[in-house]
């Protein structure tokens, strides 16, 4: 076989071959099976969060918009590490719904398409978000940290509104324990993380 041999359909971006009769294409319709699915949902949330986009998203939150401490503690950059922690929805959800709708609209997508959706919906605050302390947020993904939904910052209603119908059960069962999460049932109070002045 010869590199003549390889064609594309430009306009579908397909390559193919008169003497083989599978053709490869940029973007599908439907996985194989739920491991493909979570395979690429998760090569999605690697790319957002590896791109060049997100991390100057994350700058400006923390550095020209000055949301630069831990909204539990209060301790700021410039003492700590600050992380930013996708709260409503997780980075993860965000992209399986994004795929979701893609997948019940039976429209083409790829990797990119997710991912350049995923990160508009950030540059359009559409997100939940809020920012912690790192060992704050390890805390919370090991499952010792409650967080008020007041101390949430950006749109997540928007979310909600839009992408809820593409969760399956037990990720809306975890968006509802977040939503009902505040100041006097989150099992922790500010007195708790006074932090020392050094003084």
């Amino acid at each position: 076989m010869t590199t003549t041999d390889i064609k594309s359909n430009v306009e579908s971006l397909e390559l193919y071959s008169d003497s083989h009769p599978f053709s490869l294409s940029l973007r599908i319709k439907t996985f194989e099976n739920e491991s493909e699915y979570k395979r690429f949902v998760k090569n999605v949330e690697m790319s957002v969060r590896k791109s060049i986009e997100y991390k100057l998203w994350r700058n400006y939150v923390i550095d020209v918009l000055q949301v630069n401490e831990c909204m539990i503690t209060h301790e700021s950059v410039n003492e700590v590490t600050i992380d930013i922690h996708h709260h409503i929805p997780s980075l993860y959800v965000l992209v399986s719904a994004l795929v979701n709708e893609k997948l019940e609209k039976e429209e083409e997508f790829c990797t990119f398409d997710i991912a350049t959706k995923a990160i508009e919906l950030h540059y359009q605050n559409r997100l939940g978000y809020i920012t912690l302390l790192k060992s704050m947020h390890e805390k919370f993904h090991n499952g010792f940290l409650k967080i008020p939904i007041n101390l949430v910052r950006g749109n997540y209603q928007y979310f909600l509104d839009h992408y809820s119908k593409y969760l399956d059960e037990a990720d809306l069962d975890v968006i509802g324990e977040r939503l009902s999460i505040n100041e006097h049932n989150c099992r922790w109070s500010r007195d708790n993380y006074i932090v020392s002045t050094g003084a």
